[in-house]
């Protein structure tokens, strides 16, 4: 699972990392298709079966505020963002791409959630259709909240596609530096049928840009727009 850090009141200064991180490209593992409940490892990628409409979703305690986006590629190579909050430079944002396909239900403040008793969520609604290529989910904890670490607070995302098989991915890698403040969990890659790969990718520390996408999909972290201060 991903670990959070406990958020407090006090600000620092983001320092974007003086060379970006870029995911790189290594070994992985496909496990085949996904049939009921499968939980990945890093460098494992598994199927999913299309259906009309999948979900992801982001968990986390409740006693904690974080937030979740979305980088939406598609065929012509423009990439959309849906999310609940805008950037330094753009402070005007989406929760739905111009086509409709992919869609942010909402922002879920500290204390509330939809879920279990004592955990909060936030949800992304897909209905894929040809012209997206792949979604990146972005998990972020802002830096205007306080520090924490990835490793104390445990946040989990999963893509279910409503016929009853679930791709979970859990976070083990996170170490305890309190200042890094997004994770990019896994990549979603729309064909016959759905690619999930466990990516587990971590902003460097302090850095407040959110990642960019390459046009073959590897994701560079640190390399998009700073976000805006929540």
């Amino acid at each position: 699972m991903f670990g959070f850090g406990k958020k407090s009141t006090e600000t620092t200064t983001a320092t974007a990392a003086s060379t970006p991180a870029v995911v790189p490209a290594v070994g992985v593992t496909d496990l085949g298709t996904a049939h009921g409940l499968i939980s990945l490892e890093k460098r494992q990628a598994i199927s999913l079966t299309k259906t009309p409409k999948i979900t992801i979703t982001i968990s986390w305690p409740d006693t904690t505020d974080y937030d979740v986006y979305a980088l939406v590629q598609y065929k012509d190579g423009h990439v959309e963002t849906v999310s609940q909050f805008g950037t330094k430079d753009d402070r005007k944002f989406t929760a739905t791409t111009k086509d409709g396909a992919v869609k942010h239900l909402g922002d879920v403040k500290r204390g509330g959630g939809t879920g279990k008793k004592g955990i909060a969520d936030e949800v992304i609604e897909i209905a894929l259709n040809p012209n997206i290529v792949r979604i990146v989910p972005v998990a972020y904890s802002a830096q205007s909240n306080g520090n924490g670490s990835f490793r104390r607070y445990k946040v989990t995302m999963t893509i279910d596609n409503g016929a009853g098989d679930i791709v979970e991915i859990k976070a083990k890698d996170a170490d305890n530096n309190d200042s890094v403040y997004s994770c990019v969990p896994g990549v979603i890659t729309n064909g016959d049928q759905i690619r999930i790969e466990k990516l587990e990718a971590y902003s460097a520390p302090r850095s407040e840009r959110r990642p960019t996408i390459d046009s073959d999909g590897t994701v560079r972290m640190d390399t998009g727009a700073t976000n805006l201060y929540k």
